[in-house]
């Protein structure tokens, strides 16, 4: 493993004539990637003839030609391609352990890119941020806030916050908890409007809906462990919730919003929770990010303080803990 080492961690390495399959595989990536034996020999700080050496033993032990080679050329066969593949994969994977395990006791630093979808981002993140830059000085933010799902791997994300399932089996994900919808109206409004006790009351209301409509919409809202279908013919319907509340707030009906953006306006009276104790559907929030990441010591510091000030700022949220839910996808 001395050569798999030295690829790592750049360190000289010392002939070993019990040298393992392991360490040739090794070897061998070094000679592809570099197209040269020489060239190997540099970046493994060998003697060329040890590196030729290996890579002849490889060939014998595996009964077939890896590489063509001539005094002037070198060119990788069929057969050597395939095996190269793999052994790209075991030098990536021991360069990630190494990584990972010495991030485990370094300090949290450098850059972070941060995506945060924009009502909860705005709403409720952005607010906890300076807590934790003054909390890491070393961590340097770069803040995208959109609605969008990024494309980590071309825009370099780091680590994002998203609402609702992770469709994507590539990354993981860390539950934040989740946040319950329930039906909302203004004092004022309520004060001149027909009676609202039972689920079907909301026939003879205007309904505000959080998603784009062309007909009637069914809810399936929530009683206990009974699930109901409610068709509603919103008055109005707006695919964003800040919005949604903002005209909820103008006295214009009865809408579903989530129990994280209506908590304050209730404390001070500008809303009330109607139809109780029917909910709406629970909206899931995760940290996702790329499993080759790992957890660096920036990544793991801001998961860590986003996972407790979900829990202490919304305790009206959480029945139960959520924020020890780690679901890994691969």
């Amino acid at each position: 493993m001395d050569a798999l080492f030295n690829l790592v961690n750049n360190v000289p390495w010392e002939p070993d004539m019990q040298t393992d399959l392991l360490t040739d595989m090794a070897i061998f990536a070094a000679v592809v990637e570099q197209n040269s034996f020489s060239g190997a020999a540099e970046k493994l700080q060998m003697s060329k003839s040890n590196v030729s050496r290996r890579i002849s033993l490889l060939e014998e032990r595996l009964e077939m030609t890896l590489l063509h080679r001539t005094t002037r050329s070198m060119s990788i066969t069929e057969s050597g391609r395939v095996y190269y593949e793999h052994c790209a994969r075991l030098v990536a994977e021991a360069r990630d352990a190494d990584l990972a395990i010495r991030a485990m006791h370094a300090s949290p630093s450098g850059v972070l890119n941060v995506s945060l979808p924009e009502t909860l981002g705005r709403a409720f993140i952005l607010p906890l941020l300076p807590e934790f830059m003054n909390t890491y000085p070393d961590v340097r933010l770069n803040l995208t806030i959109t609605s969008r799902k990024v494309d980590f791997r071309e825009e370099r994300c780091d680590v994002a916050v998203r609402k609702g399932e992770v469709e994507d089996e590539s990354l993981c994900a860390i539950s934040l908890g989740q946040s319950t919808q329930f039906f909302y109206a203004t004092p004022k409004y309520m004060a001149k409007a027909p009676a609202l006790t039972r689920l079907d009351d909301l026939d003879n209301h205007p309904f505000l809906a959080s998603q784009i409509a062309y007909g009637p919409v069914d809810l399936a809202v929530h009683r206990g462990d009974e699930t109901t279908a409610k068709r509603v013919s919103p008055r109005l319907a707006v695919k964003d919730h800040e919005a949604l509340l903002m005209m909820t707030l103008q006295d214009l009906g009865v809408a579903l919003l989530p129990a994280w953006m209506t908590h304050n306006h209730v404390q001070r009276g500008e809303l009330v929770q109607v139809l109780q104790p029917f909910a709406g559907p629970s909206v899931e929030f995760n940290i996702v990010f790329q499993p080759h990441r790992g957890m660096a010591p920036n990544l793991r510091a801001f998961v860590d303080f986003l996972k407790s000030r979900f829990r202490l700022h919304r305790p009206w949220e959480y029945n139960e803990d959520h924020t020890n839910v780690v679901r890994v996808r691969r």
